[in-house]
């Protein structure tokens, strides 16, 4: 059975380091799927999203991934992030209170300012966190 060698790495720690069948997730560009012997890429990493990995036994997971880079190489997929977090490990509470903040502070914003964008992004990153979460707990997806 052919596989890929799939790195996860943050600025904290190596979230996962093991061979998978295949790995999905959203570049900067559109979205990727990554299978064995993939063509050499490289490619950023959406601001926030979910890195999809099918297992060798066919298994599925999820975890949430944020702003960084993906590289394919010799059957290498390396994803730097500088967030990323399994989905077992989101607090939803602490999403859902990051993303209340983040659409507090916005609203006090002019809409073109470097503060509402930074805003922005933390809110969709606190989204993000909350979809995944809301899935692994059964709560529902958010839309």
């Amino acid at each position: 059975m052919a596989d890929i060698h799939l790195r996860i790495v943050t600025p904290d720690r190596t979230i996962v380091d093991r061979r998978v069948s295949s790995v999905s997730f959203v570049g900067t560009d559109g979205c990727y799927g990554v299978l064995p012997r993939h063509a050499p890429l490289m490619t950023g990493i959406a601001q926030s999203g979910t890195a999809t990995i099918v297992e060798t036994d066919g298994s599925s997971s999820e975890l949430f991934i944020s702003d960084g880079f993906a590289q394919v190489q010799q059957n290498v997929l390396t994803l730097v992030c500088e967030a990323g977090e399994l989905a077992s490990e989101i607090d939803l509470e602490r999403a859902r209170q990051k993303e209340q903040e983040a659409r507090e502070k916005m609203a006090g914003l002019d809409k073109l300012s470097a503060e509402f964008l930074k805003a922005e992004a933390s809110l969709r990153k606190a989204l993000a966190r909350e979809r995944l979460a809301g899935k692994r707990s059964g709560t529902g997806s958010l839309s």
